[in-house]
């Protein structure tokens, strides 16, 4: 919700609030004027901008620009990168969500594929972009009626493959810890998946935690004995 922010009765200006979740204790105190109807990944990185002991942001976020957008205009969500991903960051910024399960697994496969390409470029961030937006529309794909037991296991290996993705762009960022922590999540759906566990070794060597890695490069072997 949008929110004027006042210092009490008739003492509102241009300053404004955006929730992102509930929040009781300030019922009755502000005039709520809207929400957002476009552009909730622009708020959720704004969200998670870390703070300080005060609450005060790290980083300075600042709006550049602003205005109307007009009919004839575009939003700007899709294919923001120039790259050809033409979905939005987040699902809620579609105009109009297909209900059909096999639109949004398409989805996942088209956007995990810009995020190979990525990772094939050596742009790691980007790739770990991509694949965490993949995640996003593939959570969609749990709600949407017509999902079958096989459907289930379907989505569970598309998840596992994508954390495996995900973990490998950790890696190469030096952050050993999140690429564990993605193995970990790929595991849940399936431990038959060697590449996952090939990356939980290369996490725990990072982490100087060598009888671990040596664990996970044995159950790696036994999986995929002739891949060298």
């Amino acid at each position: 919700m949008l929110s004027m922010v006042n210092s009490g009765p008739n003492t509102n200006g241009s300053r404004f609030l955006i929730t992102t979740t509930r929040t009781p204790n300030l019922d009755g105190k502000y005039v709520v004027f809207g929400k957002v109807v476009k552009g909730m990944g622009t708020v959720k990185l704004i969200e998670h901008v870390a703070t300080d002991e005060d609450g005060r942001p790290v980083l300075d976020v600042v709006i550049e620009n602003c205005g109307e957008i007009k009919d004839w205009e575009g939003d700007g969500l899709g294919n923001f990168f120039k790259d050809g991903d033409v979905f939005p960051d987040w699902p809620a910024d579609l105009d109009d969500g297909p209900s059909q399960l096999s639109w949004w697994l398409d989805a996942v496969d088209s956007i995990r594929a810009y995020g190979n390409e990525a990772f094939t470029k050596q742009d790691y961030k980007m790739a770990l972009r991509k694949y965490k937006k993949a995640v996003r529309y593939l959570d969609v794909c749990w709600e949407k009626e017509g999902i079958d037991d096989d459907g289930i296991i379907s989505t569970g290996k598309k998840r596992a493959q994508i954390f495996t993705n995900s973990a490998a762009c950790k890696l190469k960022l030096g952050d050993a810890k999140g690429a564990l922590f993605d193995t970990e999540t790929a595991l849940r759906d399936g431990e038959n998946n060697a590449k996952a566990w090939f990356r939980q070794g290369q996490a725990y060597m990072e982490l100087n935690e060598v009888d671990n890695a040596i664990d996970g490069f044995k159950k790696a072997k036994e999986l995929e004995p002739n891949d060298g």
